[in-house]
């Protein structure tokens, strides 16, 4: 049965979607972990410091999903509390649709110049063929990496939490023990991690897209009216947090090229450790902002003030 967030207990919803939020933000930033240590290990400072040179792409195309899955969610709450399901899914919709596109867009420009774009974000003659490498089996599915974020947007909004962090549990997982499997096992090394961490995101996306075949879900594909209108307000909602998480890239890519104007390879392998450590403390800030959004916006559409407010106490 459909669990109605404008109803029960707030305390109960609330670390229901905190413990999913958290669970799922967590497994994300452990096996980025686990790929910095286990590359490390095989190609020493230099293969951690490529890695450091792909993270800010991670963040960056991640944070083009979060713009249209945290923008448009919103608005498919508001109009789905109000029991207006064919306005509700056209922003699902739209958000499909410009998803595809940004997506489309970020896999040529990472396939056809991603010499150029390594390059810009730090990586000189020695680590560019390590970042091509660890890159080469990703290039595949880039695409990937944008739908994760929009679609658990639409996941958690659609009160199945729990499953969009048992999607990221599954990616995650298969990449942890695919790093050591092909990495060491195979010999394959900083090529073996970008495959595991490849195939990890396909499998999240294809749990993810499960959730169309269950019976709660509710989803749907719908004609969108206004298209121009319905994109700005997308923008409009998705643009704080997306503003908040794409500056994390660029500041992690301007860092990355002083380092190594600087220092060289072996400080940005000591800082691409510091920022996986320091990520493990972010993903709880982030669970808590993911957590309150669908709750928020569930009893904003029909006005239950006083539950916004003790949603807003649990996350303070």
């Amino acid at each position: 049965m459909e669990k109605n967030l404008t109803q029960g207990s707030i305390k109960k919803h609330y670390f229901r979607y905190l413990g999913a939020a958290f669970g799922g933000s967590m497994i994300s930033c452990i096996y980025g972990l686990v790929d910095v240590a286990v590359v490390g290990r095989y190609q020493g400072p230099q293969g951690t410091a490529a890695l450091s040179i792909v993270a800010p792409i991670w963040t960056i195309l991640y944070s083009l999903g979060i713009l249209t899955g945290s923008g448009g969610s919103v608005k498919y709450t508001y109009y789905k509390a109000q029991g207006k399901n064919d306005k509700a899914n056209a922003y699902f919709t739209l958000s499909l649709l410009l998803t595809s596109a940004i997506a489309v867009v970020c896999w040529i420009g990472l396939t056809v110049f991603d010499d150029q774009l390594l390059r810009l974000f730090g990586a000189d003659d020695a680590l560019l063929p390590l970042a091509k490498t660890y890159l080469r089996p990703i290039q595949f599915v880039i695409p990937a990496y944008p739908f994760t974020q929009m679609l658990a947007a639409y996941l958690r909004n659609d009160n199945a939490p729990g499953f969009a962090a048992f999607a990221t549990l599954c990616g995650g997982c298969f990449n942890i023990f695919g790093d050591l499997y092909f990495v060491f096992g195979l010999n394959m090394g900083i090529f073996g991690a970008g495959l595991a961490t490849a195939i990890g995101v396909t499998l999240t996306i294809a749990v993810m897209v499960s959730h169309f075949f269950s019976r709660k879900n509710t989803l749907r594909l719908a004609r969108v009216h206004g298209y121009i209108h319905k994109a700005k307000e997308l923008v409009f909602n998705g643009c704080s947090v997306f503003v908040s998480e794409i500056a994390m890239g660029i500041i992690a890519m301007l860092f990355n090229r002083q380092i190594m104007n600087y220092f060289g390879a072996d400080a940005l392998a000591v800082f691409g450790v510091i920022v996986q450590i320091s990520g493990l403390v972010q993903c709880f800030t982030y669970a808590v902002g993911q957590a309150a959004q669908p709750i928020i916006f569930e009893n904003y559409s029909v006005h239950h003030i006083e539950r916004i407010r003790e949603t807003r106490k649990y996350s303070l």
